[in-house]
Parts: structure tokens; sequence; C-alpha cells
């Protein structure tokens, strides 16, 4: 693929105005002996929209992520989260400021159960007697009867009955209402993505990062994630969502970054990016006469990104979001 010419003034339109940004990654730097894995990335998300970051195999994307979520350290640059600067911050003290992410490679705590899982993600960030809060951090979920309890008449009292209750409806909100009882290493991986999704989504966000959701999902269940992080950026939320599904990335994303050698070298709305020579030239390596044609959302690899493999391995054993 060839490199990009970042100084091109047609090669990045980036939103210069963060003010309200949940989000804001200012000129990030990341090198990995003589490998530069980021340069200068700049980007932003705002509350009430999902945002993608999309590129080929091995662009940095994981590593952008380990830098927004703490577990990587920029060589220079900063993240805020808000107003508040979270560059140096440690990972679960990102989270409790409304930080969740999920991992490309799945990690979830395999001898658990779904809703023990979820149950980990809970204690991270709830008590237990503030139902109120949950209620209004999670807008997909069911609405029920509450009682002088903070409970729906008829559910379980008694010693861990509201985590309990809080995990089963965090799963049924994605699609696992009934599984909460099954070992989660005995899940196809469409389905333990959806748990490790309802885990991040336990610490009631305010950014949550989802890195390949769509990986091992049949269409139905992708088309079901689409629905689930519309509705959850309806709510207020701000997803920041790393996708090789570029039918699922142009139709639930209201902007995209491209990422291609650790730079971003495009940036815009879905039909911006399909139009753009740059993202051809990255994707398909030539930029034709006919530059402005649609970039066939199908031509992104599905794999694993080779560079940013090792920069993942750190995350190997962390709760999503909690970094605990």
């Amino acid at each position: 693929m060839p490199q990009a010419d970042a100084t091109a003034p047609s090669a990045v339109s980036v939103r210069d105005d963060q003010t309200g940004a949940v989000l804001s990654v200012a000129e990030v730097a990341v090198r990995f002996g003589g490998v530069a894995a980021l340069s200068d990335a700049t980007l932003s998300v705002r509350p009430g929209t999902v945002t993608g970051l999309i590129g080929p195999n091995g662009a940095g994307k994981t590593t952008l992520f380990n830098v927004i979520s703490g577990l990587q350290a920029p060589d220079r640059g900063s993240v805020h989260l808000f107003d508040t600067d979270i560059t140096r911050m440690k990972p679960h003290r990102r989270a409790r400021l409304g930080l969740a992410r999920t991992f490309q490679r799945l990690e979830l705590f395999g001898t658990l159960s779904a809703g023990e899982n979820v149950q980990v993600g809970l204690e991270s960030s709830i008590k237990w007697w503030q139902w109120h809060h949950l209620r209004r951090s999670f807008p997909w979920a069911k609405s029920g009867v509450p009682s002088a309890h903070g409970l729906p008449e008829g559910e379980p009292t008694g010693p861990g009955s509201m985590p309990v209750a809080t995990a089963d409806r965090l799963l049924e909100g994605v699609g696992l209402g009934g599984l909460a009882a099954r070992q989660a290493s005995a899940m196809p991986t469409g389905l333990a993505r959806m748990v490790e999704l309802a885990r991040a989504l336990a610490m009631a966000p305010k950014l949550l990062l989802l890195d390949e959701p769509g990986s091992g999902l049949d269409d139905a269940e992708s088309d079901a994630l689409g629905e689930l992080l519309t509705t959850l950026a309806a709510g207020g939320m701000g997803v920041l969502l790393v996708e090789h599904d570029m039918e699922l990335v142009m139709r639930i994303c209201d902007y995209i970054y491209v990422l291609d050698f650790g730079v971003i070298i495009a940036s815009g709305t879905p039909e911006e990016i399909r139009a753009n020579p740059m993202v051809q030239a990255a994707y398909l390596g030539t930029v034709t006469d006919e530059a402005t044609t649609e970039v066939p959302v199908d031509s992104v690899d599905g794999n694993q990104d080779s560079a940013d493999a090792g920069a993942n391995a750190s995350g190997s054993g962390e709760v999503s979001g909690a970094g605990a």
C-alpha cells in the first residue's frame, strides 16, 4: 500500500472544533523501536454519535485504542475525556470517569457465567442501591414497575439480588435474555462478544470503545448490533468503533476516520469517505481516473491487525474498560 501524503489539503478534513467532544485525541504518536505505529493522530468523538475508525490491517487502530484506554503510553500528544486530560491516567481511573472498551481478542473470564462476567463490570462502578442511576444510563433497557427498593415487582430480593437482576437486564438488552447462566467459555464467538459488550455497558460509560465487535457475528446479529449502537448513541453516549465490516460502518457511523501506516489520511461522513481518493489508494493500492467512485464496502480484510498484535497483547486479561 502506498504511503499517503498527509500534507495534501484533501487528505484530511478533521473536525477542528472539539468543543463539547466526549473524546479529543490530539497529535498522538507511538513508536515501537524503529517502527512508527502512530504519527500525529488526531480525532474526536462527540456525544450522541457513532464514530468509525477504519483502515487496512496493521494501520495502528488497536494501538490508538490502547492509548485512549491507558494500556499504551504515547510518546507525544494528548487525550482528553471531555475537559479532563487523561493522557497519563491509569486505566481504572479512566474507567471511573466513564470510559469503557471491548477488545479485538475476546477478554472474558471463561470459567464464569455470562451473568457473572457482567457483574464484574458492575462491581467496578455501581452501588447496588442506585437502581435509578442504572435506569438513566441504559435508555434501551425495558422498563418495569419499580418497587420501594428500586426493583420491579416480582423480582427476587435478598443479598446479591440487585447485581443479578441488573446483569440479566443488560444481557437482555444485547439480545442474550435467558443466557445469564451459560458458561462464557462454552459460548460461540458471536454471543461471547455480546457478553463483553454487556460488561462494558455495565459501567454506564460516557465513551464506549469497540474493537471489532462485529467479528464472528452473522448477518442478523450484525444488524441487531447496529441497531443497539445507534440506540445507545441516541441516548447521549459517544461510541468509537473499529470494524472491518464496511457495510455496518457505512450504515451506522455519523463520522469516519481512516488510518493508514499510523497516519489519519482522511475523515468525513460515510459519503465523503466512499468518494475519497486517499481511501481508495490505501485500500485498493491505486488511484484511478475515476477516483471519486465508491469504495467497495467489502474491500477491507477482516483479519487481525498484524502491527497492532503486540500492543493488543498488553490488554490480555483486562476487564473491558476497567483496566483491572
